[in-house]
């Protein structure tokens, strides 16, 4: 994604509190977002690439992605909302949840992210569980090839903007190698305090649509925004 020209920040307030602070239960491991535990009947039609593709794009196996429209999507672990609506430009509707579990006695956060949904199940501050609804597969409005972009964030403040954090390894989980190494955790099920969302959104009344992707051999592509133009605004969001 490109540096956003208009910004909005997102600061979401959410129930149940401990003394103000948000909580959300530890998961007890990740579940492939799509057909879980393991994906069967999808593939991995785009991998994680730094500095390049932040996620992975998911398909059905058939490779027609007409045919992956509307299938479900799940949330990969146990975790809280912290995002769930259309911010539009390249990524449509799109939801994000905040993780937290134990690993080597530390507490640890994630962030993971589904975009280009057709559909949205959830709402913001809403607690989920490992395996979860949380949406369906889409086009961003027919901009893509029906698929889902899946990415898992390291730094919490990235939200739908790439350009928060350096755009490696540094910031980012390569989502299958993450998933794959934590199966199963212990110390599912605590209730933990959760960092607050602080997202920077694009403002799409000062983005240029810009033409959908090729599909080619049922791999999908991301077009590239024209460059946005107009002033920087900032507004504050609740849960609503």
């Amino acid at each position: 994604m490109q540096r956003f020209a208009a910004i909005l920040i997102l600061t979401v307030s959410f129930a149940p509190l401990i003394r103000g602070q948000a909580i959300t239960r530890t998961t007890d491991g990740y579940d492939q977002p799509v057909a879980p535990p393991g994906g069967e009947g999808f593939y991995k039609s785009r991998g994680f690439r730094s500095g390049g593709h932040l996620g992975e794009d998911w398909l059905s196996s058939d490779g027609n992605s007409s045919k992956s429209l509307g299938k479900p999507v799940y949330s990969i672990g146990s975790g809280i909302v912290v995002l769930a609506r259309d911010v539009h430009v390249d990524w449509g509707n799109i939801v994000i949840v905040r993780h937290a579990w134990i690993e080597q006695r530390r507490l640890c956060f994630a962030d993971s992210l589904y975009a280009h949904l057709d559909r949205i199940s959830v709402r913001e501050g809403q607690q989920v569980r490992r395996g979860q609804l949380l949406g369906t597969i889409g086009t961003n409005h027919g901009m893509y090839p029906a698929h889902l972009h899946f990415e898992i964030h390291k730094d919490l403040t990235i939200g739908v903007n790439h350009s928060a954090a350096p755009r490696d390894l540094r910031s980012y989980w390569v989502p299958g190698s993450f998933i794959a190494a934590r199966r199963h955790l212990d110390g599912g099920g605590r209730n933990v305090p959760v960092p607050a969302a602080n997202f920077i959104l694009p403002n799409p009344s000062n983005w240029f649509r810009h033409r959908a992707p090729r599909h080619v051999q049922g791999k999908t592509g991301h077009g590239k925004p024209s460059r946005p133009s107009g002033t920087y605004r900032v507004n504050r969001y609740s849960d609503p």
